[in-house]
């Protein structure tokens, strides 16, 4: 039986069945069932995810006692996203230990990384920095900072030295702070260009630089996109770059090895993750 035709609210819905229903046709138009559905499941997860989001906020700002409960709900609304979307994350190379002051630098190919963020990098974080565009979320800048994690204030020279300022004397505690290298969300399947940031924090401390590497967050849901296909984000931790003896002037300098390295794991992930199963 290769298809069947009915008639429903004066439109032609024609399954097409190959073993299997693969596509329908509407009003004579193909429409594969697979992409409809992945479809489905970004757009329905991507507007559960920002209409729950101040409410999440509210929450953590307000009913949450320390930073752990304002983190365990913040993992909870990634999670849920995650679930939706049905891709998983995996998680390798060695972390920073407690204790041991460092600048964890990662990159972001799309949103789904920030997801994977959210769900898996907090047992590994002290202190987080964010873009102030999630300031937009109600509640957002309080609920942040009771987790931790301050905004960077875009435009705000003398906001940011400030920003930095706090920054520097938390690592030199023994913090280990997670910095966006991009300083976005950057759209394409790689490493961007890395900003001096997270550098002149970590020459002015004295403490190394760890590369985190995001890879799959661009195959399974590009940016601009609200299609979810399914996959597996995998976070690599890299080998911890020294800053000791190192001044501000090498902080260009240092960023692009940074980089290099992260774009250097991002294509060692992607060939290996590219090799048949």
């Amino acid at each position: 039986m290769p298809f069947l035709a009915k008639r429903r609210n004066r439109f032609w819905v024609t399954p097409i069945l190959t073993g299997g229903l693969t596509e329908i046709k509407l009003n004579g138009i193909r429409v594969n069932m697979r992409q409809l559905i992945e479809t489905w499941r970004g757009g329905s997860a991507s507007f559960s995810w920002l209409a729950s989001a101040p409410y999440t906020c509210y929450k953590m700002a307000y009913t949450a006692a320390d930073k752990h409960q304002a983190r365990a709900l913040l993992t909870a609304h990634f999670s849920k996203f995650q679930k939706k979307c049905r891709f998983s994350i995996e998680l390798g190379g060695t972390p920073p230990k407690p204790g041991e002051g460092s600048v964890i630098v990662y990159n972001e190919t799309s949103f789904i990384d920030t997801i994977a963020y959210g769900v898996c990098m907090w047992p590994h974080v002290d202190r987080g920095a964010l873009t102030d565009l999630y300031a937009l979320v109600p509640f957002a800048r309080a609920a942040l900072r009771k987790a931790n994690v301050e905004m960077v204030p875009r435009g705000n020279r003398v906001g940011t030295d400030r920003l930095l300022k706090r920054m520097v004397s938390a690592v030199e505690a023994g913090e280990r702070l997670a910095w966006g290298g991009e300083g976005r969300i950057h759209g394409q399947d790689g490493v961007g260009r890395f900003k001096v940031g997270s550098s002149l924090i970590a020459i002015r401390a004295q403490v190394p630089l760890v590369p985190v590497v995001f890879h799959g967050g661009h195959q399974i849901m590009p940016l601009r996109s609200i299609r979810a296909r399914p996959g597996t984000v995998h976070v690599r931790f890299g080998e911890p770059i020294s800053t000791v003896g190192m001044h501000e002037d090498n902080a260009r300098d240092l960023a692009d090895h940074l980089q290099n390295e992260a774009s250097q794991i991002y294509a060692n992930l992607k060939k290996l993750t590219s090799l048949p199963q």
